[in-house]
């Protein structure tokens, strides 16, 4: 019998055993391990958040040194680097960063490997590069139309305050007041509901597509189960396979490319620009740009961010809101945002703003 199966198992031909092929395998097995042990071990990359794909790393110094910065500095875990014009600061183990002291959070944290600090490929893409090179990460996009969705509407109240502010009314105001001042600068700016009326979330990224919209943005309050958080947030999406900032575990695998991942680069631009815009007019903590899987930002078909200006279930920034001056401030701020991010696709394209 030369071969037979067991249960699905081949068993095999003891007619054919060479006793040379089996030395010469030990052989060889034994000279690997003595090889090995000259040969310097090939590092390891960094385990990613329950990686679809093996994913590259690169660390910190020879980023700076890559990527045109003039200095790099490093004090125990925070770590510093500057151009000419900019400054990125970073700290080890964790997922938030600073450029020029506006926070934008990154995909994965800074992570200590082989003696220094290490930074995903897909950050130094999709959150250095494009803030470093707005003009390449922008030269692709549309400044044409601008889509301005207000959350919730109808039954849909939204976060409450206690003084009994509705969040689908102050977006609802915040969008008509932006529109009016894009209008003034003769930008085609339109409302996903333009009264209080319920509209599904599918329906708003519809609307949006339909319009051939260039820049989509979603505005809202927040709310927390505490009164303590406070301040503005931005999100935009995150790169395929990485999880959002919202501190649960519900998309950490999603390895999806929706359609918004397509502006991922404008994105970040977008993001900061308005959340460095809003801080400027409104003030407030800067909780950052970040990222989530919103539905209104993956199925978008144009560069969008959705907007958190404030926490309703804060005291002392729902009191703000109940002021027309403070509304007013949000307002300026999201519009100089977004003017500034239109006039940086213009550039890119080399369009006269």
């Amino acid at each position: 019998m030369s071969s037979a199966k067991t249960k699905g198992k081949k068993v095999p031909d003891f007619n054919n055993f060479r006793p040379k092929a089996v030395f010469t395998g030990i052989l060889f097995l034994l000279l690997s391990v003595l090889l090995a042990g000259s040969l310097p071990a090939k590092p390891a990359k960094i385990k990613a958040y329950s990686d679809v794909s093996p994913r590259t790393c690169m660390s910190l110094k020879e980023m700076s040194s890559r990527y045109g910065f003039s200095s790099f500095g490093v004090k125990g875990k925070q770590i510093t680097m500057q151009t000419r014009f900019n400054t990125f600061s970073m700290k080890g183990d964790s997922r938030r960063a600073e450029f020029n002291k506006i926070a934008v959070w990154l995909s994965a944290p800074i992570a200590r490997q082989w003696g220094s600090w290490h930074i995903r490929q897909v950050d130094i893409d999709r959150t250095i590069w494009p803030l470093l090179n707005p003009d390449k990460a922008l030269a692709s996009e549309e400044y044409q139309i601008v889509v301005l969705d207000p959350g919730h509407g109808g039954s849909d109240r939204g976060a409450q305050s206690r003084g009994g502010l509705d969040e689908k009314t102050l977006t609802l105001e915040l969008a008509r007041n932006v529109r009016r001042i894009l209008l003034q600068y003769r930008i085609d700016a339109r409302l996903t509901r333009n009264s209080d009326r319920p509209l599904q979330l599918d329906e708003r990224v519809a609307i949006a597509n339909r319009w051939k919209s260039s820049l989509f943005i979603s505005i809202h309050l927040n709310a927390a189960g505490s009164s303590i958080p406070a301040g503005i947030e931005t999100y935009i999406l995150p790169p395929a396979g990485y999880p959002s900032t919202s501190g649960g575990k519900t998309d950490i695998c999603d390895p999806g490319v929706y359609a918004g991942n397509k502006h991922d680069r404008a994105n970040m631009v977008l993001g900061y620009l308005i959340q460095k815009s809003m801080l400027k007019y409104a003030g407030g903590e800067d909780r950052g740009v970040r990222r989530a899987r919103f539905v209104v930002l993956k199925n978008i078909a144009c560069p969008a961010a959705l907007l958190e200006c404030g926490f309703l279930s804060n005291r002392s920034e729902a009191a703000k809101f109940e002021k027309a001056g403070h509304r007013d401030k949000v307002s300026r701020g999201i519009a100089e945002g977004i003017i500034a991010y239109l006039n940086a696709v213009k550039r890119a394209r080399q369009i006269k703003p």
